[in-house]
């Protein structure tokens, strides 16, 4: 290989080079967008999910007798398992072994939910 065939394939790999720079940058990009977008709709979520509990508890509170609010306390009584967030509600603690059996049941029904097995 002579110095002008050795010096067009230098620039040939300082271009490929120069490229694949290039598409790593973008692909660097791109992966902060989508975080970003992830972070930002599970903010949305969280929010929504604020909402949705303020008015909830809004609602039993202001008509504690109501259909809603017999079916929405006995939904939290099913559902929170742990001593810590069942305190929350002042729940008393659930027997270890029941706590269990719940975990598990919810972990089922998620999955039926989604569609898996």
């Amino acid at each position: 290989m002579n110095n002008k065939e050795k010096t067009l394939a230098e620039k040939r790999e300082a271009i490929i080079a120069a490229y694949k720079m290039k598409i790593d940058q973008i692909d660097a990009q791109l992966a902060d967008l989508t975080a970003r977008e992830k972070l930002a709709e599970r903010k949305r979520d969280t929010r929504r999910k604020v909402i949705m509990g303020a008015l909830a508890g809004y609602h039993m509170r202001k008509n504690p007798g109501s259909d809603f609010a017999k079916k929405l306390a006995a939904l939290i009584d099913e559902y929170v398992i742990g001593d810590r967030e069942r305190s929350l509600f002042d729940l008393d603690p659930l027997p270890k072994d029941e706590q269990t059996t719940r975990k598990q049941t919810q972990r089922k029904e998620r999955r039926e939910i989604d569609g898996e097995k």
